[in-house]
């Protein structure tokens, strides 16, 4: 459905447009991205944009070390309005927002969950979905025009993303083994239910006080070809 959307968007487009079509690529903190850019008026172009790109990493919290995986996933649409008929711009649009960060972790040593220290079995493990809200506007500022100049066009932007809250999800599967405590309990254990429950709640507070946790800062190079 979201490839059909993005699809449609750029017929629509490509059948109105009365001007040039400039299609490029580019290199954002969003990740790697493709974008048709369209001439609405003198002073006026629309992008549609698409970005994606998935990265590992290792993140720790609470005492347990996650490996990461950081998958980005964004599509929409940014207005670009050049005051100066020249290079400089501003920029705002709405985005489609699958960014998502997956988290897992096994604790053959040990692992803090709420408080109190587990060691996994060799089939224990823990995971943690972090999610940013499907919709961000998004603001910016910019610098060149691929609808002026020659064919070859290079632009730079510097905006953010207006993500939602960052919601955390954390869930456990296989066994684990309280310290001190000879007998591996399986995750469906109330009490470890519960454990589980309150070390995400902790962790959605940190995410719901973290200054600007909602924010995103977008900085993106592209190059293109204006035909």
């Amino acid at each position: 459905m979201k490839k059909i959307i993005v699809i449609s968007l750029f017929a629509t487009l490509c059948g109105h447009a009365q001007a040039d079509v400039a299609l490029g690529g580019a290199v954002s903190t969003l990740g790697l991205g493709l974008q048709a850019t369209f001439a609405v008026s003198e002073r006026v172009n629309l992008r549609v944009v698409a970005n994606g790109i998935n990265q590992s990493s290792d993140f720790e919290e609470s005492g347990i070390n996650y490996n990461g995986t950081l998958d980005f996933a964004t599509y929409g649409v940014i207005g670009d309005w050049h005051p100066f008929n020249g290079g400089f711009h501003l920029s705002a649009g709405a985005m489609h927002n699958g960014n998502q960060l997956s988290l897992d972790a096994s604790c053959p040593q040990s692992c803090d969950i709420d408080g109190h220290s587990y060691q996994s079995a060799p089939d224990g493990q823990i995971n943690a979905d972090v999610d940013f809200g499907t919709f961000a506007p998004y603001l910016g500022i910019g610098w060149g025009n691929s609808m002026k100049g020659g064919r070859l066009y290079a632009t730079l932007d510097i905006g953010v993303l207006f993500q939602e809250t960052p919601n955390v999800e954390l869930t456990a599967s296989g066994s684990f083994k309280e310290q001190n405590n000879p007998f591996t309990v399986n995750t469906s254990n109330p009490k470890l239910q519960q454990e589980l429950a309150n070390e995400e709640k902790s962790l959605q507070q940190e995410l719901d006080d973290t200054e600007f946790s909602n924010l995103y800062p977008v900085i993106s190079l592209s190059v293109g070809y204006r035909f």
